[in-house]
């Protein structure tokens, strides 16, 4: 099992979290062309695996927050109209009300936390994302 953290927020305007939740997947908006690296990510992706939804800002002040977190119910990647290529997921958490976890500046120095779709080892990060899905 791993944790992977995914971008919602395209194009820097179109935030499709709500849809991700709505439609039970998480997805990734490049072509294989435009972002090789995410897709190959993706294809790694297996059930049982952890996901969370993220944004990511470098700027002071900003840092990490988690919108929301799920397990990965079907690692097979498929297209998912309007939202490109994705796996199934189940949102755990938040429940029925629209909740973010604002964690802020991570103390480490992995600059992944920016990209599309990378897999999550900060140990402080992987407990909290932990905590929100067992509750």
């Amino acid at each position: 099992m791993a944790i992977f953290g995914i971008g919602a927020f395209w194009d820097g305007k179109r935030d499709v979290s709500g849809e991700f939740l709505s439609r039970g997947v998480a997805c990734v908006g490049w072509d294989d062309q435009d972002n090789p690296t995410a897709h190959a990510i993706l294809r790694h992706l297996r059930t049982g695996d952890i996901i969370f939804i993220k944004s990511f800002s470098p700027a002071p002040g900003a840092g990490l927050t988690i919108k929301a977190v799920g397990v990965i119910t079907e690692g097979k990647v498929r297209e998912v109209p309007d939202l490109g290529y994705g796996v199934a997921v189940r949102w755990v958490w938040p429940g029925a009300v629209r909740e973010e976890r604002r964690l802020g500046k991570i103390a480490d120095k992995n600059p992944v936390r920016t990209v599309t779709l990378y897999e999550e080892h900060n140990p402080g990060v992987q407990g909290t994302i932990i905590d929100l899905l067992l509750g």
